[in-house]
């Protein structure tokens, strides 16, 4: 596939079928994602893939702390959207309302799709070392586009989500993970149900909000 059509095939999958994501093409899309801009190649993540029972166990988890209203602990803070720019926040309304008006009824979805963790048939987790300079966090969002990116190459879908790391403690012990690791970002990864869920994607802004260039 072409770069560009990769780029542009991109969005976030939030509905996944029970097909497998094969053992080979895990390897691959975090292959591929080494190639990602590091700073002084420090190259700080660590890459954690659960697949099969492992996940399984994740999952129920994961549901039943949801179901129990569980407040999320990610390892990285987080704050109301409130405190976030005029600009990101205005981003974020205008996802609330592609949901509502693309999705209709089925908008309940978005939420249920969360707890169930996607239907991912495979999630990596990424962590960098705890006290890890601003820097390794250039490099943490570089990899993780790198691996969204990789997916779409292989036929895969792939969402990065608060939901797949917000209950770290689980991660942590279902994975090995140690506490001199911050589990950072998940990316659910799986084959595209035929769903109006999976097919959404939001907007992107105009070039020209965004870019200045002066001669």
């Amino acid at each position: 596939m072409e770069f560009s059509q990769v780029v542009a095939n991109r969005h976030s999958v939030r509905d996944f079928t029970d097909q497998p994501v094969s053992r080979e093409d895990l390897v691959d899309v975090v292959r591929t994602a080494q190639q990602a801009p590091s700073w002084v190649n420090s190259q700080p993540w660590r890459v954690y893939a659960a697949t099969g029972r492992t996940l399984e166990e994740i999952k129920k988890r994961h549901a039943a702390d949801v179901a129990a209203g569980r407040k999320g602990a990610s390892d990285l803070p987080v704050m109301s959207r409130t405190e976030w720019s005029l600009a990101t926040q205005a981003n974020m309304a205008a996802l609330a309302e592609r949901i509502g008006s693309d999705l209709g009824d089925a908008a309940s979805e978005f939420p249920a799709a969360q707890a169930r963790m996607f239907n991912a048939q495979a999630v990596l987790y990424i962590t960098i070392p705890t006290g890890s300079p601003l820097w390794s966090f250039h490099d943490l969002g570089a990899f993780t586009a790198m691996i969204a990116l990789a997916a779409v190459d292989k036929g895969l879908g792939a969402i990065n989500a608060y939901a797949l790391v917000m209950y770290p403690d689980e991660v942590r012990e279902a994975m090995g993970i140690g506490a001199d690791e911050i589990v950072a970002v998940g990316i659910a990864l799986g084959h595209p149900a035929d769903s109006a869920l999976a097919a959404f994607a939001p907007n992107r802004v105009d070039v020209d909000e965004i870019l200045t260039i002066k001669d």
